[in-house]
């Protein structure tokens, strides 16, 4: 009696291991293939299968006079994704490669005709893989694998995927260029730089804040009146060289733009130095910027010197002769409103109605010069540090509420509304604070028209005193606002050509906000109106009879 066990398919000691591709391997219908089945193949094909399937490095074989195909697990990710995996294996090798069959055709012969093996190192040999053709660079060896006849039955492709490391390469050498050229460009920019700074006759400094150490150019040397050659030594030749009155000053400035939240690294300060081997004295502006570490700690401080004192000369003989003019004005001025006064007292006993209205009005023209003068003089004080602040406690609000109440009269075209609903004490000079109220007022009423709303507002916030005045004028341009509180900086419009005025008004304003350590601003939108800002230091407290003065 016979038993009959079903045949269980045989897979050789050669054809184990090799992961997907060994798998595949086994599973492929062979019989149905130009090889046949792996029973009848022969030693040679089988040893060299199991050393492709088991190898790590990436490996390829042509067999046969059709070049039939295996590849291992190594070899597999060269072919891609949607393309010819897993159609490859067992497939004839013109049907798999017709795009670069022309190139490596003659190699496969070459070698099969018993020729030297082949090396090529990469080599762009474009394929078919992932839907398109796709450039692809290889390093590859062909080598023979003799048949049990000893004659050439196929051909062993040892290979490596270089795409890459070319791309990298590329990648490199393209940097490579860039920096050469950025190279070439920066140094012809620094001599363009070089020679634009000796026209300017600029000074450059540079500090690394790491190291402590300073560089200057020899402009800079020669500005602060050194001629060394040594290393520039922050505490001798910059803080000595700095003039006594500014020192303190300047290192404030400098100290302030080490802190990124405070300045944004910018610096921008005019100062005197004493030349220490000449001892001449030099005003100077510098402009610099600080630069931080991703810790917001100063790393860098570059920027530039100029030498601007015949600039500060002329503006010294020019704040000294417009001193002495409107000094000179004042007097004539002076008598001239005190004879209007006399006269005036004198129609109004006749009842000339009149000649009293004209009068008036001639005093209303003598208050405008007055005013224009007083403004010359004051500009000349600040400009030459002589300005004096007398400062006492007082009431902000109050000094607005006077202000509006005075100026009834001279706006009495408009409708001023009022907010100001809060005591709010300050430190300051009464006079100078209400003559920065009176005057963005009065700029209120002259560039918006009669019948409009000109809102006035105070409060106190966080410490600190604002003030806010909104109109519904003529507004003013983005690219005019920044130039607004410069002095003598007027915006000409066909609204303005028939309004009085120097462009002194905002600037002393600003000067005199600043000299109280505030702060002064503008928001404003072209036809549609401006408002105008300024906050000042709350004080703590304010005296009963600082606010009796004010009645």
């Amino acid at each position: 009696m016979s038993t009959n066990h079903p045949v269980q398919p045989v897979y050789p000691q050669y054809l184990t291991g090799g992961g997907e591709m060994g798998q595949l391997t086994r599973d492929y219908n062979w019989s149905a293939n130009l090889l046949g089945s792996p029973e009848n193949w022969s030693q040679s094909l089988l040893t060299t299968i199991s050393i492709i399937l088991n190898s790590r490095f990436p490996m390829f074989l042509w067999w046969g006079p059709e070049l039939i195909q295996f590849y291992n697990d190594a070899y597999r990710p060269s072919l891609g994704n949607n393309g010819k995996h897993p159609g490859a294996l067992g497939q004839k090798g013109a049907e798999c490669w017709p795009e670069i069959w022309p190139v490596i055709k003659p190699l496969i012969d070459q070698v099969m005709a018993g020729g030297d093996s082949t090396w090529s190192e990469d080599q762009l040999i474009p394929i078919y893989r992932n839907n398109k053709l796709e450039d692809v660079y290889w390093t590859f060896s062909y080598s023979r694998v003799n048949g049990e006849s000893g004659k050439p039955a196929g051909v062993l492709v040892i290979c490596n995927e270089t795409t890459e490391k070319i791309y990298a390469l590329q990648t490199l050498q393209k940097a490579k260029l860039e920096i050469e050229q950025a190279q070439a460009e920066s140094e012809a920019q620094r001599d363009t730089l070089e020679s634009a700074l000796q026209a300017a006759e600029l000074g450059t400094f540079d500090m690394d804040l790491e190291k402590g150490t300073m560089e200057w150019n020899d402009r800079c040397r020669n500005l602060f009146g050194i001629s060394h050659r040594e290393p520039v030594d922050y505490e001798k030749d910059f803080i000595g060289g700095l003039h006594p009155d500014d020192r303190e000053r300047i290192l404030n400035v400098i100290g302030k733009s080490y802190n990124k939240s405070e300045s944004n690294g910018d610096y921008d300060v005019e100062y005197r130095t004493i030349g220490a081997e000449d001892q001449n004295l030099r005003w100077i502006r510098a402009k610099g910027k600080v630069y931080f570490d991703v810790h917001d700690r100063a790393q860098r401080f570059v920027g530039a010197v100029l030498d601007i004192t015949e600039q500060k000369m002329d503006e010294f003989r020019k704040n000294d002769f417009i001193g002495m003019v409107s000094h000179e004005l004042k007097t004539p001025l002076t008598s001239i409103n005190a004879y209007i006064q006399m006269l005036r007292a004198k129609m109004k006993k006749t009842e000339d109605e009149m000649m009293v209205s004209f009068l008036d009005k001639m005093n209303a023209q003598i208050k405008k010069m007055t005013g224009m003068v007083n403004g010359f003089l004051n500009i000349s004080r600040l400009e030459s540090g002589k300005i004096h602040l007398d400062k006492q406690s007082c009431f902000l609000d109050e000094l607005v509420k006077n202000v509006v109440a005075e100026s009834e009269f001279t706006a009495s075209g408009h409708h001023i509304e009022l907010i100001c609903n809060e005591p709010i004490p300050i430190y300051a000079d009464q006079e100078k604070i209400s003559a920065v109220i009176s005057n963005l007022l009065s700029n209120s009423v002259k560039y918006s028209p009669k019948g409009k709303t000109i809102e006035v507002k105070c409060m106190l916030m966080d410490a600190t005193a604002h003030f806010s005045i909104k109109d519904e004028g003529m507004g003013i341009k983005p690219q005019n606002i920044e130039k607004l509180f410069t002095r003598f900086y007027r915006i000409e419009t066909k609204h303005t050509q028939n309004i009085s005025g120097f462009g002194i008004g905002l600037y002393l304003c600003a000067e005199i906000i600043q000299h109280h350590e505030g702060k002064i601003w503008v928001e404003s939108e072209s036809a549609k109106g401006s408002t105008f800002y300024f906050s000042l230091p709350a004080a703590q407290e304010v005296s009963l009879t600082s606010t009796a003065q004010l009645a």
